[in-house]
């Protein structure tokens, strides 16, 4: 409505101001004059210093699940940009997720907490809002509502999670495959002195305790090898 009143202010001043012929006329033109620079000011005041508006901050609570296709692996994935200091996160929120979510650029600030109990996104966006319907009404044509002023995305990982780039991301799959022999033989030659050992400690171990002990070898050997790997990618 300011805006409509800015319009119709400057039209009637320039009609009255061309016309005037009388005192009142004259008189007339000054308070349109009036007008459309009081209403020039609160658009502008509007604009630059969010006059009629509040911040209000919305905060959402998501489940990560890995960025990565591969299901052995917990990865959340980033792609720096410029000289590095600024990174983009690629994430997933669910199993069924094709394609990642990005975050944005602008007025972003992402935060990665590692070891954490659980992997969940955690955003808080602020925004610029009417304060209430009066200034809703009066604002509408000239300022934007809902508008961001800043977005804040922590994300909570938990320890077995990889955090890389999509470069690091690549030599560690390039990796895992060149090596994926060497890593199976290893494997079985872990996992039976591990069954070896067990089974001198407990001559009567059943077969459920044995397989027990595999899973649990089989488990640790993965987390050994993968971290041999995600070092050498890493350094």
């Amino acid at each position: 409505m300011i805006f409509v009143i800015t319009i119709i202010s400057v039209i009637a001043f320039a009609l009255t101001n061309i016309f005037a012929k009388k005192a009142w006329q004259t008189f007339l033109s000054i308070i349109f004059a009036a007008i459309f620079l009081v209403s020039l000011g609160f658009i502008t005041a509007n604009d630059h210093y969010h006059y009629g508006m509040k911040k209000v901050t919305e905060t959402t609570t998501q489940t990560l699940t890995s960025t990565a296709n591969n299901k052995d692996m917990n990865i959340l994935l980033y792609q720096p940009l410029g000289n590095g200091t600024e990174k983009i996160y690629l994430y997933k929120t669910n199993e069924s997720q094709k394609k990642p979510k990005t975050t944005g650029t602008n007025h972003v600030t992402n935060i990665v907490k590692k070891n954490q109990t659980k992997s969940q996104l955690e955003t808080k966006k602020t925004y610029w809002i009417y304060k209430n319907d009066t200034t809703k009404f009066w604002f509408k044509f000239t300022s934007k509502n809902h508008q961001l002023i800043k977005e804040k995305n922590i994300f909570n990982v938990q320890k077995d999670w990889l955090v890389l780039s999509t470069e690091q991301a690549k030599k560690l799959a390039k990796l895992v495959q060149e090596n994926k022999t060497t890593m199976q033989s290893e494997a079985k030659s872990f996992i039976q002195n591990k069954v070896k050992a067990a089974m001198m400690q407990n001559p009567t171990m059943d077969q459920a305790a044995q397989q027990k002990i595999i899973q649990q070898a089989t488990a640790e050997y993965q987390q050994l090898a993968l971290a041999k790997i995600v070092t050498e990618v890493t350094k």
